[in-house]
């Protein structure tokens, strides 16, 4: 459910995005989804950084395929983020590196 509803509908995107919302829009009682969240050992927040940090390495590297200017900061905020220093802080737990580090490495592949 949280796949069709959530990520192929990229509903993760909104970047006011509530677990009310998202259990709304699952069709589940916001309690019920978090006890799931729980339940695979992660958080409705730590799920929607994971899709939101997925996305912008999907992003970057369209962008980069293409030979397009890439600004993080843009593609942090089309990625569901209000504040850079959010997104670069979940980018970190989940990559174990900054962004520009990240960024760079990406580069020499």
């Amino acid at each position: 459910m949280l796949a069709k509803h959530c990520e192929d509908t990229q509903l993760y995107l909104k970047s006011d995005l509530t677990l009310a919302q998202l259990s709304a829009a699952v069709g589940m009682n916001h309690y019920y989804l978090s006890q799931y969240f729980a339940s695979q050992g992660t958080s409705f927040y730590e799920y929607i950084h994971d899709l939101r940090v997925r996305h912008f390495i999907a992003r970057y590297r369209e962008l980069a395929a293409a030979h397009e200017p890439i600004v993080a900061q843009q593609l942090a905020q089309e990625s569901g983020y209000h504040s850079y220093s959010t997104f670069s802080t979940a980018f970190k737990q989940r990559m174990h590196k900054s962004v520009t580090a990240w960024m760079r490495e990406e580069v020499l592949t």
